[in-house]
C-alpha cells in the first residue's frame, strides 16, 4: 500500500468517525419523545366510568396520549365499588401489552400489591389526583396532583368572608374515605375553625356517588341542623348534592363543591352554589400520559408533580367553560342513577 493511499484511508476513517460521533451526540441531545419508540399500550384504570368528572379525566388522559402520539386505552368499569376497581387494575397489570398505568387509586393500601406486581414487570405507574407520602407505594409509582394540605385553606377563608359573621353549623360531605378527600375535609375543618371560630364544624359524612341518595344525605343533615349556614363537599358530585338539598329544604346556604363539570359551573353561575374548587383534573390527567412516557423511556421524574386548585366563583368561571367546550361532545350522557 502506498503511503499516499494510507493517509487517504486514514483521513476518510477520521471523517467517518467524526460524523458518527456528531450523530450520536445529536441523538443524545434529543428529548426522549423524539428518539424512543414505545411499543405497547398505556392504560387508564378507573371505576365509576360513567360519572361526568371521571369522563373528563379519561378524555384528558387520552388528549395527553394523542398529543404525544401514544397508543393508549381505557381500562374502566361503570361499577362504583372498590372491588370492581381492584379487579380491573389486576387484569390490566396482567396484560402482556401494558407499558404503563395511570390509576385512579385513591391512595388506598389495597393497591400496594398491584403496584408491586407492576414493578416486577417493569411497568411504571402514575397516580393522579390522590397525593400520598413518598414510600407509600413501590418506587415505580409517582403522583401528579394539587396539594390537598394547602388548597382547602383559601376556600375556607373565602367562605368565611361570604358568611360575614353569621353563626351556626357547617357541614362537610365526602364521596368516600380516601387519601385526598379525608385530607381535604380535615384541612378545611381546621381552616374554618381558624377563620370562623364562632361556627360549629360538623364531622364529615359520606354522600356517595349516586345523586339521589347524596341529596337525601344532605337534606337529612340540613334538617338535623336547622342552624346550618354553609356546606363543603370534597367530591365532584357535591354541587348537585347541596344545590338539590337547598332546593328541597328551601334554605339558602354558602355551599362549595368540587370540579368544573358544566352542571357544576351552571350551579355557580345561577347562584345555587357559592363556588367550586377547580381540582386540576385536565392538567393532572393529561400530565399522567407525559409522565408515563418519560418513565417508560427511563427518564427520571419527580415523585410529586404539584398543581394548583383555585376556587371558581362567578368572577372567574368563563375560563372553565372553555375547557368543557372542547370535551363535552365526546362525553356520554350521565345516567339519572348509577349503573
Amino acid at each position: 500500500m502506498s503511503r499516499k493511499l494510507f493517509f487517504k484511508m486514514r483521513s476518510a476513517s477520521r471523517i467517518i468517525f467524526t460524523v458518527l460521533f456528531i450523530l450520536m451526540l445529536t441523538g443524545l441531545a434529543q428529548p426522549a419523545h423524539a428518539q424512543d419508540k414505545v411499543m405497547g399500550k398505556f392504560y387508564w384504570v378507573q371505576n365509576t366510568a360513567w360519572h361526568p368528572v371521571h369522563q373528563l379525566t379519561q378524555l384528558s388522559f387520552l388528549a395527553g396520549c394523542e398529543e404525544l402520539k401514544l397508543d393508549c386505552a381505557l381500562a374502566t368499569t361503570d361499577d362504583t365499588s372498590l372491588e370492581a376497581l381492584v379487579a380491573v387494575a389486576e387484569q390490566t397489570v396482567a396484560r402482556d401489552d401494558a407499558k404503563g398505568l395511570a390509576m385512579w387509586a385513591g391512595g388506598l393500601p389495597v393497591f400496594k400489591p398491584i403496584i408491586e406486581k407492576a414493578k416486577e414487570k417493569g411497568i411504571p405507574v402514575v397516580l393522579p389526583h390522590f397525593p400520598v407520602p413518598e414510600g407509600t407505594f413501590a418506587d415505580n409509582a409517582v403522583q401528579i396532583a394539587a396539594d390537598t394540605e394547602k388548597y382547602p385553606d383559601p376556600v375556607a377563608k373565602a367562605m368565611c368572608d361570604a358568611l360575614q359573621g353569621q353563626k351556626g353549623t357547617v357541614a362537610i360531605t365526602e364521596n368516600n374515605h380516601n387519601a385526598t378527600e379525608d385530607t381535604v375535609a380535615k384541612v378545611f375543618a381546621e381552616s374554618m375553625k381558624k377563620y370562623c371560630p364562632d361556627l360549629t364544624i360538623l364531622e364529615p359524612e359520606l354522600e356517595g356517588p349516586e345523586p339521589t341518595k347524596a341529596i337525601a344525605v344532605a337534606v337529612a343533615i340540613m334538617q338535623a341542623n336547622p342552624d346550618i349556614v354553609a356546606a363543603f363537599s370534597t367530591t365532584g358530585g357535591g354541587p348537585t348534592t347541596w344545590a338539590g338539598a337547598q332546593k328541597e329544604t328551601g334554605k339558602q346556604i354558602v355551599a362549595v363543591g368540587m370540579d368544573y363539570t358544566r352542571v357544576n359551573l351552571d350551579l355557580v353561575k345561577d347562584g345555587q352554589m357559592f363556588g367550586i374548587v377547580a381540582q386540576p383534573l385536565y392538567d393532572e390527567c393529561k400530565g399522567a400520559a407525559d409522565l408515563l412516557y418519560k418513565m417508560a423511556n427511563g427518564e427520571k421524574v419527580d415523585y410529586w408533580t404539584v398543581l394548583d386548585a383555585p376556587l371558581v366563583t362567578k368572577e372567574n368561571i368563563d375560563d372553565y367553560y372553555k375547557i368543557l367546550d372542547n370535551f363535552e361532545p365526546k362525553m356520554r350522557p350521565t345516567p339519572t342513577a348509577a349503573p
